[in-house]
C-alpha cells in the first residue's frame, strides 16, 4: 500500500466516522432542523466494513503473519476501547436518564445489565436472532459483526485442511446466519487487496471507476435503495423474520454498496493522487476514528441531558458536540492510544514460553516478593514449586505455580524429600533468616543450585559495620553511625548525634532470638527526634545487653539500585525511587517508580559489591538528597527486595536472569527496562493513608494524602505489588485474608493512632 493511498484511506475513515456521528446526532430534541448529510450513517458503516477487510488483508501480508501477532494486535485494538466503552455507557445512561429521560425514550434499556455487559465484551450481542443492545450504544452492533469476521479470517489464513473446515463450521454455528449475511461485504475489502488484477488497472480505467462509483453512490442514495431493499425483504420473509434480521435486513443492497465502495477504492489507488501534504492533519485525526465511532452516541445523549438547552438554535447542538469530541479525545488518549500496552500484555498472555530444563523451588511465597518470583519464572516456562508458611499464602493462588506446599517444621528435611521427587532444582529464598538457615545446611541439600550468596558473603551485608567499612573503602558516603556496646556508650551517642536520628539493628536476624526471649518485638527502624527520646529507646534494650546502632537521619528520598552480580561483573542493573513509604518517615516502600540508572552512582554501587565479592542479586539502598546531590548509603540487601514487583512489571526480570545465570550457568537474555513505571503495595499504602488521615504531617495534609491515594488509581499504566489481571487469584487471597481481617480487627486503625 503506497503512502498516498494510505493517507486517503485515513481520510475516508475520518469522513465515515463523522457521517455516523451526524446520523446519530440528528435528533429533534437536540436540533429541530434536520442536519445536513445526516442520512449517510448506514452507508458509512458499510465503508468501514470494506475498509476493515482491506486493512486486515494488508497487515497480515506484511507484519501480522502469525496467529500470535495477529491476535495480540486485534484483541488489543478491540478491548483497549471496547472495555471502557461497555463499562462507561451504562453509567452515562443512568446519569442522563435521571436528569432528562426524554432524550432516551426507547433508545436504551437497563434490564439485565450484567448480561448486556458480558455479551458486549464477548461480542455475542448479534448471534443468531439475538439483538442485545449495549445500552444506548447502538453503533456497538458493528463490532459484534467485525470481531467474528476477524475470527473467520484468522481461521482461513492460519489453518489448513480438515482443521480449517471444522473451525469455520464451528464459528458459523456459533454466530448464525445474520452475521454471515454481511460477511461478503467485509470480504470485499480482502478481495480488493488480494486480487492482483485490480492492482494493475491503469489511470484511465481508474478515472472511469472513480467517476462511476461517485455517480453510482449518488443514484444509490437518491433512490433510497437501502430502504427499498429492506422493504423488499420484508415482503419476501414477512414482518417477523424481517425484524429478526436486525442490522442485516439491508444485506441485499449492502452488497451493491460494497461493490460501489470497492470500485471507488480501486479508482483512487490507480490514480494515486499526491496527498502527502495532508498527512500531518489526517494522521492524528484518523488515530481517533475508532474512539469517535464507538463513544459518540452515549456521550451525545449524556451531554444533551446535561446541558438540556434550546434545540431551536444552533448553540445547544454546537456546545453538546464540542463536549462530546473533547471527551472522545480525552478517553481515546487514555485508551485507544495506549493499546500498545494492551498488545504487549496480550502477547505475553497468549505466548507459550519454552519449557525450562530446571525446576525452581521458592521458599517463602507468602509475600509479594515470593509472588513476583513465581510469576516471573512461570511466565518464562519454569516449573515452580512454592513453599508457604500457611494455606492462605498469596503465592498459592497464582496460576503460574506448578505445585504448592505448606512449610513443615523441619524445612531442611522437607526440601531434601522434595529434591528426591523433582531432582535438581534452583532454590530461591526470600527472607534473610531463611537464607542464613539454608547456607548452614548447604551440604545437606546437594541437589539444589542456590540462588543466593553463601554464608561468608551474606555476613558482610547482614553486619552493617562491615558493609559501611567496605563503602568507605570505595568512597561512598555513609551517615554518621554509632555502635553502642553499653548504656554509657548509648548515652554518649545520644549526646553527640544530630537529630532526627534513626535506630536500626546491625544484624536483625542475630538479635531477633534475644528480643523474643526478652518479650520484645523486632523493630527494624525507629525514628527519634531528640536526645531524650533516643536515650529512652536505647534503655529499653538494656536487659538484652545489646543495642541497635544509631544513625543520623538523612534528608531526601529512598533510591535503590538493583544489581545481578556474577564473577565480579554486573550482569543487569535497575534503579527505582521510593515515592511513598510506611511509616511515612522512612521504611517499607509503598509506592515506587522505575527511573533511568544514575551511571555515576551505579559505578559506586558495583564497586562496593565487588569489594564485598558479591554473587547474586542485591539492592544497594541510598537516601538521595536532590538539594545537595548527595547519596547516603543506608544498607545493602543481599536478597530479593520488597520492590521486586516493580522491577518485574518494568521488564527487569531479575528472578529469570538469576535463574539463567546461577541456575543454568548461561548468559542472560535481557533487554532494557521501562522507566516511569509506578507500582503500589496497597496493603501498606492503605495503612499509610489511614495514618496520615489521623495524624497529618506538615508536609502532607489529610486532603492531599487522600487525593494522592485516589488519583493514583486513575494513572495510566499503574501496576501493583499483588494485583495483576493476568493472575487475579492472589489479589482475592490478599483481600480475604489480609485486608478484610485487618479491618475487622482494626489493626490498621490501632497502628495509625
Amino acid at each position: 500500500m503506497n503512502r498516498s493511498f494510505s493517507i486517503y484511506l485515513d481520510l475516508v475513515r475520518i469522513i465515515s466516522a463523522l457521517l455516523v456521528v451526524l446520523y446519530h446526532s440528528n435528533i429533534r430534541l437536540l436540533s429541530v432542523d434536520k442536519l445536513p448529510l445526516s442520512t449517510h450513517g448506514h452507508a458509512a458503516v458499510i465503508v468501514f466494513f470494506v475498509l476493515s477487510g482491506y486493512v486486515i488483508a494488508h497487515i497480515t501480508s506484511t507484519r501480522e503473519n502469525t496467529p500470535l501477532e495477529y491476535w495480540s494486535s486485534r484483541l488489543a485494538r478491540f478491548y483497549s476501547l471496547a472495555l471502557p466503552a461497555v463499562l462507561l455507557t451504562p453509567l452515562l445512561d443512568s446519569l442522563g436518564e435521571a436528569m432528562a429521560p426524554q432524550f432516551y425514550g426507547d433508545r436504551t434499556t437497563h434490564d439485565l445489565a450484567w448480561l448486556r455487559i458480558l455479551t458486549s465484551l464477548a461480542f455475542l450481542n448479534e448471534v443468531w436472532t439475538l439483538s442485545i443492545m449495549s445500552f444506548s450504544n447502538v453503533p456497538y452492533w458493528s463490532l459484534c459483526y467485525e470481531f467474528w469476521y476477524y475470527v473467520l479470517f484468522a481461521i482461513l489464513t492460519f489453518t489448513r485442511g480438515r482443521k480449517r473446515v471444522l473451525w469455520c463450521a464451528a464459528a458459523a454455528l456459533l454466530i448464525g446466519p445474520k452475521i454471515l449475511l454481511l460477511a461478503p461485504v467485509w470480504a470485499t475489502g480482502v478481495l480488493l487487496h488480494r486480487w492482483t488484477t485490480l492492482q494493475r488497472i491503469g489511470r484511465g480505467a481508474g478515472a472511469v471507476l472513480l467517476a462511476g462509483s461517485c455517480i453510482g453512490y449518488a443514484l444509490f442514495h437518491h433512490y433510497q435503495l437501502t430502504e427499498a431493499g429492506s422493504a423488499w425483504l420484508r415482503q419476501i420473509v414477512g414482518a417477523h423474520w424481517h425484524q429478526q434480521f436486525a442490522f442485516s435486513r439491508y444485506f441485499m443492497t449492502d452488497y451493491l454498496l460494497a461493490i460501489i465502495v470497492a470500485c471507488h477504492f480501486v479508482g483512487v489507488r490507480a490514480l494515486a493522487p499526491s496527498l502527502e501534504r495532508l498527512a500531518p492533519l489526517v494522521r492524528p485525526l484518523a488515530a481517533y476514528t475508532f474512539s469517535i465511532y464507538l463513544l459518540h452516541q452515549p456521550l451525545i445523549q449524556f451531554y444533551a441531558t446535561l446541558f438540556n438547552g434550546d434545540p431551536t438554535g444552533p448553540w445547544f447542538y454546537i456546545v453538546t458536540m464540542l463536549a462530546v469530541f473533547a471527551s472522545i479525545y480525552a478517553i481515546g488518549t487514555l485508551t485507544e492510544q495506549q493499546r500498545h500496552h494492551w498488545r504487549r500484555a496480550i502477547h505475553r498472555l497468549l505466548a507459550s514460553p519454552a519449557p525450562q530444563p530446571l525446576p525452581a523451588v521458592v521458599l517463602g511465597i507468602d509475600t509479594p516478593i515470593g509472588l513476583a518470583i513465581i510469576r516471573d519464572l512461570g511466565r518464562h516456562g519454569v516449573n515452580v514449586v512454592g513453599i508457604a508458611r500457611s494455606a492462605q499464602a498469596l503465592g498459592l493462588g497464582s496460576r503460574y505455580l506448578h505445585r504448592g506446599v505448606v512449610r513443615a517444621d523441619d524445612v531442611i528435611a522437607q526440601l531434601h524429600q522434595l529434591g528426591k521427587e523433582i531432582g535438581p532444582a534452583a532454590l530461591f529464598a526470600i527472607s534473610e533468616a531463611d537464607i542464613v538457615m539454608l547456607n548452614q545446611a548447604r551440604d545437606a541439600l546437594p541437589g539444589y543450585r542456590m540462588m543466593f550468596a553463601d554464608a561468608t558473603r551474606m555476613e558482610r551485608v547482614l553486619r552493617k559495620e562491615l558493609t559501611y567499612a567496605a563503602a568507605a573503602d570505595v568512597g561512598i558516603f555513609v551517615p554518621r553511625t554509632w555502635h553502642p556496646a553499653s548504656i554509657a556508650q548509648a548515652d554518649e551517642a545520644a549526646q553527640e548525634a544530630r537529630y532526627p536520628a534513626v535506630l536500626k539493628w546491625a544484624d536483625p536476624n542475630a538479635i531477633a532470638p534475644l528480643l523474643r526471649q526478652a518479650g520484645m518485638a523486632l523493630e527494624k527502624v525507629q525514628h527519634c527526634d531528640d536526645a531524650q527520646t533516643l536515650t529512652a529507646a536505647l534503655r529499653r534494650y538494656q536487659v538484652t545487653g545489646r543495642y541497635p546502632m544509631v544513625q543520623e537521619y538523612c534528608d531526601g528520598y529512598g533510591l535503590g539500585q538493583f544489581v545481578l552480580m556474577k564473577d565480579g561483573e554486573a550482569l543487569y542493573q535497575f534503579q527505582h525511587r521510593r515515592l511513598h513509604e510506611w511509616p511515612p518517615e522512612g521504611g517499607t516502600s509503598t509506592l515506587c517508580v522505575s527511573t533511568p540508572v544514575s551511571q555515576q552512582l551505579m559505578r559506586q554501587s558495583v564497586a562496593l559489591l565487588r569489594v564485598l565479592e558479591w554473587e547474586g542479586v542485591a539492592m544497594v539502598e541510598y537516601r538521595y538528597d536532590p538539594a545537595t546531590g548527595r547519596a547516603a548509603l543506608m544498607e545493602v540487601n543481599g536478597r530479593f527486595w520488597g520492590s521486586l514487583p516493580l522491577a518485574c512489571h518494568a521488564g527487569a526480570s531479575f528472578p529469570w536472569y538469576c535463574y539463567q545465570a546461577l541456575g543454568l550457568q548461561q548468559p542472560i537474555a535481557a533487554g532494557p527496562y521501562r522507566a516511569g513505571m509506578r507500582c503500589r503495595f496497597m496493603t501498606a499504602e492503605t495503612r499509610r493513608l489511614l495514618h496520615l488521615l489521623m495524624r497529618p504531617s506538615p508536609q502532607t495534609s489529610r486532603w492531599r494524602a487522600l487525593a494522592e491515594y485516589l488519583t493514583e488509581f486513575l494513572r495510566p499504566g499503574a501496576c501493583y505489588f499483588v494485583h495483576d489481571w493476568r493472575d487475579p487469584m492472589p489479589l482475592w487471597r490478599d483481600l480475604r485474608h489480609s485486608v478484610l481481617q485487618r479491618l475487622l480487627q482494626q489493626r490498621y486503625l490501632n497502628k495509625a493512632k
